[in-house]
């Protein structure tokens, strides 16, 4: 580009750099991945049926699972007492070790499986539906023809009120359009190093007819099209910040626990960012973001003391300690 335009101009002096601004990204770091996946037989030959059987879960436990080969995977320890694989398992279970997994073709595509697993549980904890289709998640419409508000945390201030589903007007004459827009998201955990991964955030439009049917295709185009034209990256760092506050509950990290061990998994909240040496921009452009980290609180400061060996907890077994002192 440089040969074919400067052609004949003269150099110019380079425009001095005189600031380093952050350079955003929307991607959060995971700290800690479960060290283990665990295996056992399974009594029976759908996942619907597994999903039916499952035993109660312990506390904020989830439980993603895949079943192949008449095998269930799960991030569960299958050994440990109670746990809710207890009914649909038959025989001993076996232990793999995640990192031997990574370079195997057929297991990463089932731990990537078992990780968005991971990834409904959460996000069906907080009320969002599936769009398998378009693989991302949306708020779905929970009072017939009537638009829903969620309150969280934005750039710049300690709370705000959105709509996440909402039937668009006109603006001359203020009439009702014939869709309705839900906020979506696409979420994916992506492997970035060795034995690094972060959990990257779309975040999306999904059109309706009325709040539940989808608009069809044809249609969807042009209207989301003309939406994101107007998103700028000040916008988008605003989406991706009502996002993340979202789905951790405006908490240092969100984690997805996985029974009475140290298997689980952390994604921290800071969103991953770079150092850019440039010019700068314009002032009345150059906006502010003050919200760039949260505070642990009392719950959060102690789901973050959980152990972070490497091992496994075992569980142990009240009453036999107690035997066991007054014998």
């Amino acid at each position: 580009m440089e040969q074919r335009l400067a052609a004949g101009v003269q150099d110019e002096p380079a425009v001095p750099v005189h600031r380093d601004d952050h350079l955003y990204s929307t991607l959060l770091p995971v700290a800690r991945m479960p060290m283990y996946v665990h295996s056992a037989r399974s009594r029976f030959k759908t996942e619907p049926e597994v999903q039916a059987r499952l035993g109660p879960l312990r506390e904020r436990e989830m439980t993603p699972f895949i079943l192949r080969e008449d095998r269930v995977f799960a991030f569960q320890d299958l050994r440990s007492k109670g746990n809710p694989f207890g009914e649909v398992i038959l025989g001993t279970s076996e232990r793999y070790r995640l990192v031997d997994w990574l370079d195997d073709t057929d297991k990463f595509l089932w731990l990537v499986a078992l990780l968005n697993r991971s990834l409904n549980k959460l996000t069906g904890r907080r009320g969002l539906h599936l769009d398998k289709d378009h693989h991302r998640y949306y708020f779905p419409m929970t009072e017939s023809g009537e638009p829903r508000y969620e309150t969280y945390r934005p750039l710049n201030a300690s709370q705000a009120t959105r709509a996440v589903v909402w039937q668009p007007v006109r603006k001359l004459t203020g009439e009702p359009r014939k869709h309705w827009y839900h906020r979506a998201v696409a979420l994916r955990f992506t492997r970035i190093g060795a034995e690094d991964w972060c959990l990257s955030i779309r975040p999306e439009l999904r059109v309706t007819t009325d709040g539940v049917k989808p608009l069809e295709s044809h249609s969807i185009g042009p209207r989301v099209t003309r939406k994101k034209s107007r998103l700028f990256n000040y916008d988008l760092l605003n989406e991706v910040q009502f996002w993340r506050d979202f789905l951790s509950g405006s908490s240092t990290r969100i984690v997805f626990p996985f029974g009475h061990s140290a298997q689980r998994i952390v994604v921290l909240t800071d969103l991953m960012h770079g150092t850019v040496s440039w010019p700068g921009i314009p002032e009345e452009h150059s906006k502010p973001f003050r919200n760039v980290s949260y505070v642990d609180d009392l719950f959060s400061w102690a789901e973050a003391e959980l152990p972070d060996s490497g091992e496994e907890l075992e569980e142990v077994d009240l009453e036999e300690v107690q035997d066991d002192e007054l014998g």
